[in-house]
């Protein structure tokens, strides 16, 4: 029996109501993109219910779109990249049978679905459960793509007025409105927005295209925090930013802030309309997005798959009958949560097979909460505090106290400084270019001193940013000096250093240099400027000074167990655009044993993040202390506390169905001694 919020609690709609849920791709909460939504937010937000812990499965596109459709962990369908199973052969034959579409179409639903399916859907057919159907063939574009119309494919150009693929995701879905009031006003419709926006290649409506010139809202605390000793592999060796990189993740931060303005203007055409057709008061909306995302985050240029706030946190919206407006929810919920919502309004049982759980009971539990008056008999059960993170298949791992104490030994400080103090190169008397010493003082402890400046004409310099403007004092000398250390080892090692091509042998030649205020790069962040937009009708354009003859060579970009890519001055087709004179550099956005398990918990108590990675590294962030996850104090943590954190995530990564509600709750340790009851009832 579905729930409704409101009252009574327990009862089934007299007039079932309509359903629209609108999905962005690639769209942050934590780097500000809803600031520059106004219409969005005040349509969404000041009308409806925020959930502000909104987590999506695992911060991948199609993985996290088939959670999606399907209420399913990842691990449970089996879509684990971009690539393996993504509108494959056992999506097609096991899981798209059983979405979203086909369980409103048999609650009797006129369902449709607009914009972006799935990163390899191929267009050669129209998915089970959709009475009208407008998919975009493979990835997101903005011009020159092809959809699936009803099942016949449709070319689209480069000419703004006609092609621009979120204006067409818009006006399909005004038609599909005013279509189903003449023609199937006795049934109520569920209809899927999936917009492009803010995916690459980012190409802005022309008329916004000048928006946002000195925004900065993506410079979080952790913005080029790097390079990081205590995080897994990749943030180990994932350098600080040059500038011609914070040129980059600036001018894509404007050009994701100008896609977005489509949006907001998309939605508040489509909030119109119903108004105008009177179904507003009667429709359910979410928004969402499949995930969120990162410009220099710990220094990765731009990007996603990352297991913190950034990547796995995302816009999540409800408004509708009985749903309170500008009212905010702290409770974490997912995208796994919106399948078995969506059936709950339409009257259905949720499957047993989903794993997610209907949003209307939080919202039934905060109602009941501030009205006080509601017998708990009735209520839905208390809602969870935990959620699953994942990405790639699950291996075996050893015993988590032999990962943690291997993991100590190897990262530790105290190991950290006592290998580094014990090498020649950092003794004293400092000499030649040495920039730190160490010795030991007379309560045998390391003692940390800087060796005083020593110039050199060769040396190629950068003034170094603060890990902390809070920092002083002998423990953040060693950890200051650590970090140094690590930088050096890497270098030294011809370990991986994100940097324009021309910068490598300068950033070697300065880790053995003693520096002041030399520029690295011929880059001023004073002098970053970009080209302007062109007229508000002009699609793409093409480059005409660009030609083979005048392009530069292009460098090679691969690196060993990194996933590498070359940036150039031929990448965007529309303004505003890459400036010749910046060139091209490679970035390195993500590795191959970049593969992870994490819980996510919120609660009046706690709020952290807990992870285990295939390499067996083990992370641990209290984000009541530090909500950007800079500090990995996983070593602070008593072995009994590690041990039940790594069984109940070791239990959700195995769970199904109404286990994965179980082993998501406070008393999860109480429930394993109780018969399993499924929570969807």
């Amino acid at each position: 029996m579905p729930y409704c919020i409101d009252l009574p609690y327990n009862c089934e709609w007299t007039t079932r109501k309509n359903v629209i849920l609108i999905v962005t791709d690639d769209q942050d909460i934590e780097l500000g993109s809803m600031q520059y939504m106004p219409k969005v937010s005040r349509l969404m937000k000041e009308k409806g219910t925020e959930f502000r812990g909104g987590f999506v499965s695992t911060p991948i596109c199609c993985p996290s779109r088939s959670s999606l459709l399907t209420g399913m962990y990842v691990h449970n369908h089996n879509v684990h990249t971009n690539n393996h199973n993504c509108s494959g052969e056992e999506w097609r034959k096991t899981h798209e049978p059983r979405s979203i579409g086909v369980y409103m179409k048999e609650a009797g639903y006129h369902t449709a679905y607009l914009g972006k399916y799935l990163n390899e859907y191929e267009g050669n057919y129209v998915p089970p459960g959709w009475d009208y159907w407008m998919g975009l063939v493979k990835n997101s574009k903005f011009y020159n793509y092809t959809i699936n119309l009803n099942g016949n494919r449709v070319k689209y150009g480069a000419e703004y007025e006609k092609d621009y693929f979120t204006d067409l995701v818009s006006n399909y879905s005004l038609k599909f409105i005013v279509d189903h009031f003449l023609t199937h006003s006795d049934v109520p419709f569920f209809l899927v927005i999936s917009y492009p926006a803010p995916h690459g290649p980012e190409d802005p409506a022309p008329q916004y295209a000048h928006l946002f010139e000195d925004i900065d809202s993506h410079r979080t605390d952790s913005w080029n925090y790097a390079p990081n000793p205590d995080k897994q592999w990749l943030l180990q060796r994932t350098g600080k930013m040059e500038p011609v990189h914070v040129a980059f993740t600036d001018l894509l931060h404007r050009r994701r802030m100008q896609t977005l303005q489509s949006v907001d203007d998309g939605v508040h055409q489509i909030f119109s309309t119903l108004r105008d057709y009177n179904y507003l008061s009667s429709t359910y909306a979410i928004y969402t997005s499949d995930h969120g995302y990162h410009l220099g985050q710990f220094g990765l240029i731009k990007g996603k798959n990352m297991p913190y706030e950034f990547d796995i946190r995302v816009p999540f919206f409800l408004r509708g009958p009985g749903v309170m407006k500008n009212f905010s929810i702290r409770e974490p919920v997912m995208n796994v949560d919106i399948a078995p919502t969506l059936i709950s309004i339409a009257g259905g049982n949720v499957p047993d097979h989903m794993d997610g759980r209907n949003l209307l009971e939080l919202i039934a539990l905060k109602k009941a909460a501030l009205s006080r008056k509601m017998n708990e008999s009735s209520l839905p059960a208390p809602w969870r505090d935990t959620v699953l993170i994942e990405r790639g298949k699950m291996p075996k791992l050893r015993k988590i106290r032999d990962r943690w104490l291997n993991q100590k030994e190897r990262y530790g400080k105290e190991v950290r400084l006592n290998e580094a103090c014990s090498k020649p190169e950092w003794q004293r008397p400092c000499s030649g270019t040495q920039q730190w010493s160490c010795y030991r003082s007379s309560d045998d402890r390391w003692r940390i001193l800087k060796c005083r400046d020593r110039k050199s004409r060769n040396c190629a310099c950068e003034k170094r940013q603060k890990r902390s403007t809070e920092q002083s004092g002998d423990q953040d000398l060693v950890d200051e000096f650590i970090l140094h250390v690590h930088e050096y080892n890497i270098l030294r090692s011809k370990g991986w250093y994100q940097g324009t091509f021309g910068a490598r042998r300068s950033r070697r030649r300065r880790s053995l240099c003693s520096c002041r205020n030399p520029s690295l790069h011929p880059l001023k962040y004073e002098e970053f400027s970009y080209r302007p937009a062109t007229d508000a009708t002009e699609g793409p354009r093409k480059r005409k000074d660009r030609g083979n003859s005048s392009h530069p060579v292009r460098l090679s970009c691969s690196v060993q167990q990194m996933n590498c890519f070359l940036h150039s001055n031929d990448h965007w087709k529309t303004p505003p655009l890459w400036p010749d004179e910046y060139g091209q550099f490679c970035f390195c956005q993500n590795s191959n044993n970049n593969t992870y398990w994490c819980l996510r918990t919120i609660n009046e108590a706690e709020n952290y993040l807990y992870c285990e990675f295939v390499t067996e590294f083990v992370s641990y962030y209290d984000l009541n202390e530090d909500p950007y996850q800079l500090h990995n104090i996983v070593y602070s943590l008593e072995m009994s506390t590690l041990e039940r954190l790594s069984e109940r995530l070791q239990l959700l990564r195995e769970c199904k169905g109404a286990s994965c509600e179980r082993y998501s709750n406070t008393d999860w340790e109480q429930r394993m001694e109780k018969p399993l009851v499924d929570s969807h009832l």
